[in-house]
């Protein structure tokens, strides 16, 4: 099996990004290599920032370094998260098609650039990543925020989720498909599956006690959705998958009332499977 590379922040304690990406892989026996756009001390969540993103140019040398070393064959699929500036989405953008002129690859962009109605910076890196990494994408996962800002469609139900899905795809044909997660109704929470001739829902119960879910939930769907896709999974089977054990993770962690996302509920939910 190739390894998947995987271009977002990382944190020492709590678990989003890579460090999240890092746990689902060791869990599912995925190779992964990690590339980190942001060091911090924990996710926002904890109240203090301590750290800051990679220098540019230290990140374009790692970057490059892995065409130097001929490294690109050993990976099948790259996927991207959160970016702590606008150049870095530049570098990522270059970086995969320097990877794609020497191997096929597959791509997901997990756009993380805003939740709740709010960007978390400066929106020229949602901007940058509408513009540069979408059009290289064959799979998108944004949360309901970063679809209706994508799409520019106000998204309030599947409905309206399925057309921004739909906008998405005729906008970027080379995408096989988008799936558009956390899109909240009452008491249950809706994942959907967006195909140009296919569409599928996963609907969840709401969590009841972390009513705006956990950080690093996006992070850990967009894991496990590149681990059974390198397994081979089909993308109905794929998103099937995920939906449900992203479910059944954050519902045993939100019972036990957990702050953070652990890599003992990823295993113990994993295996019930």
């Amino acid at each position: 099996m190739k390894t998947i590379l995987s271009i977002q922040s990382q944190v020492s304690f709590g678990a989003v990004g890579n460090t999240l990406a890092t746990m689902v892989a060791g869990v599912m026996n995925s190779d992964i290599a990690t590339i980190n756009t942001i060091s911090l001390i924990a996710h926002p969540g904890y109240g203090i920032r301590a750290g800051g993103a990679t220098n540019d140019d230290d990140m374009a040398a790692m970057l490059d370094a892995i065409s130097a070393l001929d490294l690109w064959d050993h990976i099948g699929m790259v996927t991207t998260g959160y970016m702590a500036r606008a150049e870095q989405v530049r570098l990522t953008r270059d970086a995969i098609d320097a990877g794609k002129a020497i191997t096929p690859l597959s791509v997901l962009i997990d756009p993380a650039f805003g939740d709740h109605g709010r960007h978390y910076n400066d929106t020229s890196i949602a901007h940058a990543i509408r513009d540069q990494l979408l059009p290289v994408a064959d799979l998108i996962t944004p949360n309901r925020f970063e679809a209706s800002f994508l799409s520019d469609i106000d998204i309030t139900d599947a409905a309206s989720a399925t057309a921004a899905g739909q906008a998405l795809l005729a906008d970027y044909p080379q995408m096989s498909a988008v799936i558009i997660t956390g899109i909240v109704q009452d008491k249950s929470c809706t994942d959907i599956l967006i195909q140009s001739d296919h569409i599928r829902q996963h609907n969840a119960p709401r969590l009841a006690h972390n009513a705006n879910g956990f950080a690093g939930g996006g992070d850990l769907f967009a894991s496990l959705l590149s681990g059974y896709h390198m397994q081979g999974h089909d993308m109905d089977v794929a998103f099937a998958k995920t939906a449900d054990q992203t479910a059944r993770i954050l519902s045993h962690l939100d019972k036990q009332k957990k702050r953070d996302i652990t890599r003992q509920a990823i295993a113990a939910c994993l295996e019930t499977i």
